[in-house]
């Protein structure tokens, strides 16, 4: 299984000397050579080149009558290790609410952990579940504050070992679902807790966008200084991830800009940081900057690149990985284009490795040639655990979203 995974680029310069010899004899200096990294793929649609992750405990949701449902599975992993070599996995678990018999979507966030190196999971707990609650922004109407994705992260902070975690909130209404989600309830919150499970009932922060309405009492709101003035006041924050280095947390975001949203190219990734010390609600965050936008999408074919997450590759190498977008103008959503995992050289100031050229280093690409116009994606990666990048399979259509995680066994 793991040879059907293929290197797509080994590129080797060499420099030659030339110019007069002095002697007949002479033997040329050897050529120095720049070797750039490989890049690795898999094609999840194709064959058994990757392999469906099982979670023993953890079944896919069901309708009442217990027949399969239009929305349901696994989705947006993030996968870790603690200092005990426990690898800890996050993900959605999509299902459907009945208020009235009216089904309502709603997303909770489930955790599983392996203690075989990846190799088996068993379902812990579920993380976060979607909450019954009026909208503060308009008491009257009634719904959920739902969890859609969750990245979580292990650091040693001065001495101790803890557990970052990130999630994207926004509020469901009971009449509408997910198709009128107010995009002024969407927010960000940041949690530490002593251990993954603990994050549930853990101190938390709220965090705001540029439309994120004040009645959801966000702590700080985070606006880049680059932004443009027009745009600063028409996003939302989207797939969060952290990082931690050198006493600094980083919180690295998708910025979706409210306007015009078939046209995605002003959507980008941003990076802000924060000492953590002391309660969640006290931590002071700091732009750092831009990370891409739609120049580095493009090299990739696509417009934009979301759901980010960040991570330390098998050598020591720090990778973004993230799935290229586009706008599918027929169905009017996003299509999916697989991972990559690019090589990143700060987030103290941000940028993306390039080489001589300015290409990006793509050391890894995950697709779905089976998937329908819509497209997979979101990927998570931790490089000690046999899985090696997750993906994502999904099936959405304008009336169901089915998805799965999946094993590639890429390991950039």
């Amino acid at each position: 299984m793991h040879k059907t995974i293929v290197p797509i680029l080994i590129l080797t310069l060499a420099a030659l000397a030339c110019g007069r010899s002095t002697a007949p004899t002479e033997t040329p200096p050897t050529a120095p050579t720049v070797s750039i990294p490989e890049t690795l793929q898999a094609d999840c649609g194709a064959g058994e080149i990757c392999k469906e992750l099982v979670i023993r405990g953890d079944s896919k949701s069901t309708l009442p009558d217990v027949s399969e449902s239009p929305f349901s599975g696994y989705a947006d992993p993030t996968i870790r290790q603690g200092d005990d070599g426990v690898l800890w996995l996050s993900y959605s678990w999509p299902h459907l609410k009945f208020e009235n018999r009216r089904p309502v979507p709603s997303v909770d966030i489930h955790l599983a952990k392996s203690v075989d190196e990846g190799n088996t999971w068993d379902f812990v707990t579920t993380l976060f579940t979607a909450t019954p609650i009026a909208n503060p922004a308009t008491p009257s109407q009634e719904g959920y504050l739902d969890y859609e994705v969750v990245n979580l992260l292990p650091a040693t902070v001065n001495g101790q070992t803890t557990w970052f975690g990130v999630t994207l909130n926004y509020f469901v209404p009971e009449q509408g679902g997910m198709a009128l989600r107010p995009s002024d309830s969407f927010h960000i919150r940041v949690y530490q807790a002593n251990s993954p499970a603990d994050l549930t009932n853990a101190p938390y922060a709220i965090l705001g966008g540029g439309v994120t309405n004040p009645a959801w009492n966000p702590v700080q709101s985070l606006i880049p200084d680059d932004m443009s003035a027009a745009d600063k006041q028409s996003f939302f924050w989207n797939e969060p991830s952290l990082y931690f280095e050198n006493g600094a947390l980083y919180l690295i975001m998708v910025a979706f800009n409210l306007g015009n949203r078939q046209d995605i190219s002003r959507d980008a990734v941003y990076v802000f940081a924060a000492a953590p010390d002391g309660e969640p609600d006290s931590w002071q965050w700091e732009y750092k900057g831009k990370l891409l936008g739609y120049e580095e999408a493009k090299m990739l074919g696509a417009t934009r690149l979301t759901q980010v997450d960040v991570v330390r590759g098998k050598n020591g190498d720090l990778l973004l990985i993230a799935s290229p977008d586009d706008w599918n103008t027929e169905f009017g959503d996003y299509n999916h284009k697989g991972c990559v995992a690019l090589e990143i050289a700060s987030l103290e100031e941000p940028s993306l490795k390039k080489d001589a050229s300015g290409n990006l280093l793509v050391r890894a690409k995950i697709i779905d040639s089976q998937a329908n116009e819509l497209g997979s994606a979101a990927c998570s990666y931790d490089p000690n655990s046999a899985t090696g990048i997750l993906f994502t399979r999904r099936n959405k259509t304008q009336e169901s979203l089915t998805a799965s995680l999946w094993q590639t066994f890429v390991q950039p």
